[in-house]
C-alpha cells in the first residue's frame, strides 16, 4: 500500500484570493498581448532610449534658437561653443536640463504615435499596403493627435532648456503657465509645430514603407 501523504485543502477563503489572482494575471496578459498597447509601450520605450541620448543636442539646438548664441558681446557662435560654454557655466549635468519634461513629453507621445498608426493600418488598411500617398497620411494623422496631445509638455520643455525659467516641476510649470497666461499659453506654436511635425513624419513613413516594399522579402543575400 502506498502512502500518499496528507492532502492539503485549502480553506474557502484562500482559494477565493487564489482564483481572483489568478483571473487577474490572465487579464493581465491579455491586456499585454494587445497590439495596440504593444505598439504603445514599443513607442515609449524608444522614446525613453532617444531622448535620453540626443537631449543635450536639443537643448543647443533650443539656445542656439531662443537667441542665446551670443555670448559675452562676442556675436553669433556655433553650436560646438554653446556646448562647451554650457559644461564650464552647468557642468556636464546642465546638457540634460529639460530631460524631465521632455521624457514626460516623448515617453507618451511616441507612444500615442505607434498606436495611433497601428490602428488607423488596422482600420482602414487591414486588407492590402498603403500607398505612397495613403502613408504620408497615416504619418502625419498619426503625428497630428501626438502632437496636439502633448503640445503643453512641449511649451514647458523648450522653456527649460532656454534657461530663462526657474520651474521646480513638470506639472508645476504647467499650473503656472495656466494661472498666469493662459490656456492659450499651453497651446502657443500650436500652427508651427504641426506644419513641421506632421509633414516630416508622413514622408518619414512613406519613404519607410515605400523602401521596405521595394526590397526583396528574402534577404539581400539571395
Amino acid at each position: 500500500m502506498v502512502h500518499t501523504g496528507p492532502v492539503l485543502v485549502l480553506p474557502n477563503r484562500c482559494r477565493q484570493v487564489a482564483d481572483w489572482a489568478l483571473r487577474k494575471k490572465q487579464k493581465m496578459e491579455v491586456y499585454l498581448c494587445h497590439p495596440v498597447l504593444k505598439a504603445f509601450m514599443c513607442g515609449s520605450l524608444s522614446g525613453t532610449c532617444s531622448t535620453l541620448l540626443f537631449q543635450p543636442l536639443d537643448l543647443v539646438k533650443t539656445r542656439l534658437q531662443t537667441g542665446q548664441s551670443s555670448l559675452n558681446g562676442s556675436g553669433r557662435v556655433g553650436m560646438i561653443t554653446v556646448l562647451l560654454n554650457v559644461i564650464r557655466t552647468e557642468r556636464i549635468i546642465g546638457l540634460w536640463k529639460g530631460v524631465s519634461p521632455s521624457f514626460v513629453r516623448c515617453i507618451p507621445g511616441v507612444g500615442i504615435y505607434f498606436s495611433m498608426l497601428y490602428s488607423m493600418k488596422q482600420q482602414f488598411f487591414s486588407e492590402r499596403n498603403p500607398t505612397a500617398l495613403e502613408s504620408v497620411g497615416l504619418g502625419a494623422s498619426a503625428r497630428t493627435v501626438a502632437g496636439i496631445c502633448m503640445l503643453p509638455v512641449t511649451v514647458v520643455k523648450t522653456r527649460y532648456e532656454s534657461g530663462k525659467y526657474r520651474y521646480e516641476s513638470v506639472f508645476g510649470a504647467l499650473r503656472n503657465i495656466y494661472k498666469t497666461e493662459g490656456t492659450r499659453a499651453l497651446f502657443s506654436g500650436l500652427t508651427a509645430t504641426l506644419l513641421r511635425d506632421a509633414p516630416f513624419s508622413g514622408v518619414y513613413l512613406m519613404f519607410y514603407t515605400q523602401t521596405k516594399k521595394a526590397l526583396p522579402e528574402g534577404g539581400c543575400g539571395t
